[in-house]
């Protein structure tokens, strides 16, 4: 399930953001990965009730089967290839509705210290670092076939395994407020990225 705005400016230039609709079976999968569908949405949506219009294309993905095979990143990434598509950089949320604490960046060294740059903007108490090297199961498709940079959300692990693949990870497990400090962590990420550029 795909949804987007396209950019004004450089409309062929897409960043991709997502998360994956299937879930473990033992649970609701509300944190792996309902948690990272919502933000990927919310950060449209964000965009959309501000008023900001997206220099670039930005695409907020639902993948399928990463528990299983993850052939929904797979294919995404084969059609992508196939329409010839610029993805300019891709994020993935796929660790839990948990308070945002930084950023993994599988990319060239000067893009990583352009986004380390960055880190002024963010509250120290969300966002307080980026690291080298992230991404997650659903996006590396798209690193592997065609370079895209990927980004991969890290929110604070401490509880994800108390919930991880469990009957545990229902709605009542998510705190709404560390779900929207995480989806306005990742919107200022992807504004910063479409205004600035890689």
């Amino acid at each position: 399930m795909v949804g987007e705005l396209i950019g004004s400016e450089f409309p062929d230039e897409i960043i991709t953001i997502g998360g994956h609709l299937d879930s473990w079976d033992v649970g609701h999968g509300a944190h792996d990965d309902g948690a990272g569908c919502m933000q990927s949405i919310q950060v449209l949506r964000l965009f959309q009730k501000l008023g900001i219009k997206p220099k670039r294309t930005i695409r907020a993905v639902m993948f399928i089967n990463e528990e299983n095979g993850s052939r929904g990143g797979k294919k995404y990434a084969e059609l992508a290839e196939k329409n010839n598509e610029n993805h300019l950089i891709a994020l993935e949320s796929d660790a839990g509705g948990f308070a945002p604490r930084g950023f993994g960046v599988t990319a060239e060294e000067s893009t990583i210290e352009k986004f380390r740059s960055w880190l002024p903007h963010f509250n120290p108490n969300t966002i307080s670092y980026i690291k080298k090297g992230g991404g997650g199961v659903d996006i590396a498709p798209l690193n592997r076939r065609l370079g895209t940079p990927t980004i991969g959300f890290i929110p604070d692990s401490q509880r994800m395994f108390d919930v991880h693949h469990s009957p545990k990870d229902v709605f009542a497990t998510v705190h709404p407020r560390e779900l929207e400090l995480g989806t306005a962590s990742i919107a200022g990420l992807i504004y910063l990225i479409d205004k600035y550029g890689l």
